[in-house]
């Protein structure tokens, strides 16, 4: 067990850890711990799991109400609840994490997920036409009262009174638009430039997208240097600026941050 200080690059056990190692934080009240769990979570974790353990049920609806997580697990571990062991959650080892994670799907993906489901739907409400009766339709129809045939005459004199335009007229108007527009300018291509290497703020300022460790950062031919440590909100940060994250044999990619970011092609060898 240990007792982490906070949350974020200088703090790994602050992120997703696969080995015997449980990592807490002591925080005063609901209020302060369930900040802190969303921090944990917007660091390594969007949309994945939460839970709580409290004897209140309020309680446990408001926490879940602002965890951002697809499973809030209450007075049950976290490991055995998310996957449905202790929950009624569908038995799963495949746990979606919505929209917040970059997913298409928030359940627990099930052999259900891989059925092919078809419907047949009937009309239950049929569709209303603002547009008059087609002349073809209207020969199968039984007789109607002289008001409505006359009307659909005078319908289908407006129509025929309707100029019509040739094929040749329509390319001409065509070709004159064509001729008449101006050559539009080809951008340049972005130029990559290399991360910053003085400490790890990014080169984008503000947040920024490409962060590279401040010491003992591997070193590349190209020139660029590879981070040695990329989490979920790296990566997040570098789909957001369109910036490159570069990596090395080295670098540590935690998993997270690794499905999101190969569909994305953010990572570039260093």
């Amino acid at each position: 067990m240990a007792d982490v200080g906070g949350v974020g690059r200088d703090y790994p056990l602050s992120m997703e850890k696969l080995s015997p190692i449980l990592a807490f934080y002591v925080e005063d009240g609901i209020e302060r711990g369930a900040a802190r769990c969303n921090e944990v979570l917007h660091y390594g974790g969007m949309g994945h799991t939460a839970g709580i353990h409290t004897r209140s049920r309020e309680a446990a609806v408001r926490y879940g109400a602002e965890m951002p997580a697809s499973r809030v697990t209450v007075n049950t571990p976290t490991t055995h609840g998310a996957i449905g062991f202790s929950t009624a959650l569908p038995p799963s080892m495949t746990l979606g994490c919505g929209s917040w994670g970059g997913n298409v799907t928030s359940d627990n993906v099930s052999p259900l997920h891989l059925m092919d489901i078809k419907r047949v739907a009937f009309e239950t409400r049929p569709v209303a036409s603002r547009r008059p009766a087609v002349a073809a339709q209207t020969l199968s129809l039984p007789q109607q009262p002289v008001a409505a045939r006359a009307a659909r005459a005078d319908v289908s004199s407006r129509s025929a009174g309707t100029p019509k335009v040739s094929r040749e007229e329509i390319a001409a108007i065509v070709d004159r638009f064509l001729a008449n527009r101006s050559p539009e300018s080809i951008p340049a291509p972005p130029m990559t430039t290399a991360p910053r290497s003085d400490d790890s703020r990014s080169a984008g300022g503000n947040g920024g997208t490409l962060r590279v460790a401040n010491t003992g950062s591997q070193s590349a031919v190209n020139g660029n240097k590879a981070a040695e440590f990329v989490s979920e909100d790296d990566v997040r940060r570098a789909i957001q600026k369109g910036e490159k994250i570069y990596v090395g044999p080295k670098t540590i990619i935690t998993p997270s941050a690794r499905d999101i970011g190969d569909p994305a092609e953010v990572f570039a060898k260093a």
